[in-house]
């Protein structure tokens, strides 16, 4: 039977390869999301399931060189392509590890949480906690996903839906509120609605 971390791979070992030209609709999103993490110069910040690092640039921006981030990444293809573009940058304050969230262990504690597309940890209760347990007081976690719809001439969408969470992710509950389980372990802030109510960024605070 092959393990979580070799079915993760399975699923992201071509998305890794896609050029990330394709994905430019996402950066807009990216960048709101990452906002709304509140963080400053010097913040440390995790970045759950940092896939290939696209987030690393506009986190960057932010934090600076006294800030710190650390990618936590199951896909060794995707954290392959992290890893190339954190040595390309130069950025010396980058941590990966390949590894799921539910099993990092570290002393440290930070000042913010994202989640961008990341369904697999929407649905786990002991990652989520995780995270909560490695946030600083009043941290944000920020988690960014598509949604199924519910009402209107939206619905039709649903079935492309179903396929992209079916492509992108394990676990296939909770896809009409993918923040389900955060918001029992967090402090629902805010939540915003991108591209008609096809994308969510939830804002939730230790």
């Amino acid at each position: 039977m092959k393990s979580y971390n070799e079915m993760i791979e399975e699923k992201y070992k071509g998305i890794s390869k896609i050029p990330e030209a394709l994905l430019g609709f996402t950066t807009p999103i990216r960048q709101s999301a990452i906002t709304q993490l509140n963080l400053a110069y010097g913040s440390s910040v995790i970045d759950v399931g940092c896939g290939t690092g696209a987030s690393f640039l506009y986190l960057e921006k932010i934090i600076g060189e006294s800030g710190n981030i650390l990618g936590v990444e199951p896909s060794k293809s995707m954290i392959a392509v992290a890893n190339n573009r954190v040595t390309n940058n130069g950025w010396k304050n980058v941590t990966l590890c390949e590894n799921t969230i539910e099993k990092i262990e570290t002393g440290e504690k930070f000042d913010g949480a994202l989640l961008f597309a990341m369904h697999d940890v929407f649905n786990s209760l002991e990652g989520i906690k995780k995270i909560y347990s490695l946030l600083k007081v009043d941290a944000r976690i920020v988690c960014v996903g598509p949604k199924t719809q519910e009402k209107g001439l939206m619905k039709l969408l649903n079935p492309m839906l179903h396929l992209l969470f079916k492509r992108m992710a394990l676990s296939q509950n909770n896809k009409d509120k993918p923040w389900r389980l955060v918001e029992s372990v967090f402090t629902t802030e805010k939540i915003i609605h991108e591209k008609h109510g096809l994308i969510f960024i939830y804002i939730g605070r230790r």
